[in-house]
């Protein structure tokens, strides 16, 4: 037998989640879920292997490569591993559910695996719990689904949190309005997602001219991030071309509502940043821990739909359980019991509803010891609970 067997040594990325972290993961999950539920998100469960045909579509590119691919024994065919849950919902709702009404709010948890991990997790297999709002574009509905998430992140006692805004598809529309061609391109949304400015504008003076005319409006949006305030007085004087001025009052429309809804919300914007997916197609966001910095969640419009089905907008949220659990404050403890042997099964049901963990004794001998040897901080004797 291999080493690794002895060692129970897992694969790079993947982690066994131990007591009693396993138990905050489960009451995290069901308050988060029990938000969504309470504000009409209805919960969905799809498998976590598909065929690669319905789980992945031409939209999907950036997801494919994170894809793990086998081949079904049944049928034959090539099926996939899940490295992200939206695709399926969005399946489900225009296959299973495209006569429910819209808007359609849905809910789902699970597993998904990759195959790397990205830049700020080492994870591969992550838990993700969200929430899709599908069938409606509007400024509303992108403020809902914000709102959505902070409430549930409050029901969980995190408060610290900064709601990072950005617009993945304005630099792309400016591309496109300047006729930038897509090798240009490439090389441009490379540079800028190294934050290397310098590099984008030297690609830029040598495209052509009406590229360059616009570098003014390119410097403008490099220094667009940070406060909400400051990059809005950026933005407002900016004279865009049609597609990426739209996109700019959008989310002046969802910034205005999360300021009115919850003004003590902390939000920010970097209008060049994108974080997700490249399937979003319009507002998107990030949730960070002002404690670590960690990224607690991401959202954004995009469209909701699978080849040969209608295509439909919309706007969801993924918040991810592992770093949430990292800065979680308030931890519930329940006191753990040890019942001697000579306790019935029926007594240590009573102690159980009363909100305790009973551990049961299986043979005589030294309580205490046995008891501390058991990690419980609490035994049951002549009558009543008692401390160690």
């Amino acid at each position: 037998m291999k080493k690794s067997a002895f060692s129970g040594l897992l694969p790079v990325g993947m982690t066994d989640v131990l007591p009693p972290f396993v138990d905050d993961e489960a009451k995290a999950v069901e308050k988060i879920i029990n938000v969504f539920q309470n504000n009409g998100y209805q919960r969905v469960e799809p498998p976590l292997l598909e065929f690669e045909e319905t789980l992945l579509s031409e939209k999907y590119v950036d997801l494919s490569l994170q894809t793990f691919r086998l081949t079904d024994s049944v049928s034959g065919k090539i099926m996939g591993l899940r490295a992200d849950m939206t695709p399926q919902i969005s399946r489900i709702a225009v296959t299973r559910l495209k006569d429910e009404p819209r808007p359609l709010r849905l809910a789902y948890l699970g597993h998904v695996v990759r195959v790397f991990a990205d830049q700020l997790n080492p994870s591969r297999q992550i838990l993700q719990v969200g929430a899709e709002l599908i069938g409606a574009d509007c400024a509303k509905a992108d403020g809902e689904i914000i709102l959505l998430a902070a409430e549930a992140l409050r029901h969980l006692k995190i408060s610290s949190v900064i709601f990072d805004l950005n617009l993945p598809t304005l630099f792309p529309a400016l591309c496109s309005a300047v006729d930038i061609n897509r090798e240009d391109r490439e090389k441009m949304v490379d540079f800028l997602n190294r934050k290397d400015f310098s590099a984008v504008l030297s690609v830029l003076e040598t495209t052509n001219r009406k590229a360059r005319e616009a570098k003014p409006l390119f410097e403008a949006l490099f220094q667009a991030f940070g406060d909400c305030q400051r990059v809005l007085e950026i933005l407002r004087p900016l004279r865009l071309p049609q597609e990426a001025a739209a996109e700019c009052h959008r989310l002046f429309d969802v910034i205005a509502l999360l300021k009115k809804e919850a003004p003590d919300l902390s939000v920010t914007v970097d209008v060049l940043e994108n974080r997700g997916f490249e399937y979003h197609t319009g507002i998107g966001f990030s949730v960070f821990s002002k404690q670590n910095e960690h990224e607690l969640g991401r959202g954004g419009r995009y469209i909701a739909g699978m080849d040969g089905a209608v295509s439909q907008p919309a706007v969801g949220v993924t918040l991810f359980v592992a770093d949430i659990l990292n800065v979680l404050n308030d931890r519930e403890v329940k006191k753990r019991v040890y019942v001697p042997m000579d306790v019935s099964f029926s007594q240590a049901a009573q102690l159980r509803e009363k909100g305790y963990v009973t551990v049961c004794a299986l043979k005589s001998g030294n309580d205490i010891e046995e008891a501390r040897r058991l990690s419980c901080s609490w035994i049951y004797s002549s009558g009543c609970v008692q401390p160690l």
